[in-house]
């Protein structure tokens, strides 16, 4: 059988999925809900070595390093300003150093490169309907029209549209126990340059990270609160500025005049996907976060996602019967995934009852003998892996 893709959801995880369908000799389409592919600015990510990886095998590592720039350290700070260490993210190999890009900028190049290399990509046409045939599969949009194919791939987030069709019992994201806070200035004197690390201090209410990577400034705050933001709160650049500067005036950290600069801040929920019993079902799978979803703390959502792609194009190639392929697929990927989303998650550092001063000194004291230990460093297991295309 001669497989045709329809793939739902434009972003990162859906456009690697065609550009590595496209290098298999498999016909895809590729269809995004939103009309921008849901393109924003202000939220960065630092791309690491096992998905550099994954875009070598695609041919599109290159495409990725001319919009990205290289950050191969994180140093870690208290809210004092005190350096408490230093993180390698770097490999044995000397181009073998993570990217740092806007997450959009990324999906937009990969989305970009799999229509110039064949998959059909269309935008604006959201998944209302997903029916398993004897050896097909349709898709039906909201505009009243279908697509039909050998294999659905639900590329389409964390918030999937696929998952909920065809999977209805399976879990809803929940709630991780931090807001998420993204935010972009340019370039400035606001912070320090300094190309090739991302800093991250620990203050005294909060977790503030930034890297000043190809002169503009891209930083987050991790705020852990028992609630999460609901749908009312207000969520403009200017009330969060005055919030979050009040989070943070006390710490001696750059954090302030960095917020003050910010052109763009973007507050938000982190959530994650409790482990479903499976990605598969008949002649559709769930690949990237909708299967999967990761906490941002692994920094390893998009390259997981970059992997997911890579594999299903593979099996796709190698087996005739979808479902076969998707199989094959799942037990390929699924322990590494879920040990990859066990390796860390975010937690609060503040111990109820405990004076906040003696809780910080105890962090700071426990966080400096782990980066000089190791124990902080990226596994080879996880940063290391390979593809191979063959």
């Amino acid at each position: 059988m001669t497989h045709h893709a329809i793939i739902v959801g434009g972003g990162i995880a859906g456009s690697a999925a065609a550009l590595a369908l496209r290098k298999a000799g498999i016909t895809a389409e590729l269809y995004e809900a939103r009309h921008d592919g849901g393109d924003y600015s202000g939220a960065a990510l630092r791309l690491p070595r096992n998905g550099l990886n994954a875009l070598r095998a695609i041919d599109a590592h290159d495409i990725v390093t001319e919009i990205s720039y290289p950050v191969a350290n994180t140093e870690l700070s208290s809210g004092t300003g005190r350096h408490l260490g230093t993180v390698s993210f770097t490999g044995n190999e000397p181009n073998d150093i993570p990217r740092t890009m806007p997450r959009a900028r990324l999906a937009r190049v990969l989305r970009s490169a799999a229509a110039d290399r064949g998959a059909a990509v269309t935008m604006n046409k959201r998944l209302i309907a997903a029916t398993s045939r004897s050896d097909s599969v349709l898709a039906t949009f909201d505009d009243g029209s279908t697509a039909e194919g050998t294999v659905l791939i639900g590329a389409d987030g964390l918030n999937s549209t696929t998952r909920r069709l065809t999977f209805p019992a399976a879990p809803k994201p929940r709630y991780a126990g931090t807001h998420l806070v993204y935010g972009y200035a340019p370039a400035s004197t606001a912070a320090p340059p300094s190309p090739d690390a991302f800093h991250i201090y620990w203050g005294r209410k909060a977790t503030f990270g930034y890297t000043t990577a190809g002169g503009d400034i891209y930083w987050y705050a991790n705020i852990a609160s028992p609630e999460p933001l609901s749908t009312e709160e207000p969520r403009d650049t200017e009330t969060w500025r005055k919030r979050l500067v009040k989070l943070f005036r006390r710490d001696r950290t750059p954090a302030v005049d960095i917020i003050r600069a910010a052109t763009a801040i973007l507050p938000s929920n982190t959530r994650t996907l409790d482990t479903m019993p499976t990605w598969r079902r008949d002649q559709l799978i769930l690949i990237g976060d909708a299967a999967h979803a990761v906490p941002p703390a692994t920094e390893q959502g998009a390259a997981l996602a970059l992997e997911d792609a890579v594999v299903l194009a593979q099996q796709l190639r190698s087996n005739e019967e979808a479902a076969t392929a998707l199989e094959a697929f799942e037990a390929v990927r699924r322990e590494r995934v879920i040990r990859a989303g066990a390796s860390r998650r975010s937690r609060t550092t503040h111990r109820r009852g405990t004076p906040r001063w003696i809780e910080q000194r105890s962090r700071d004291r426990r966080i400096a003998q782990a980066a000089q230990s190791g124990a902080m460093d990226p596994p080879a297991w996880l940063h290391d892996h390979k593809i191979v295309w063959d």
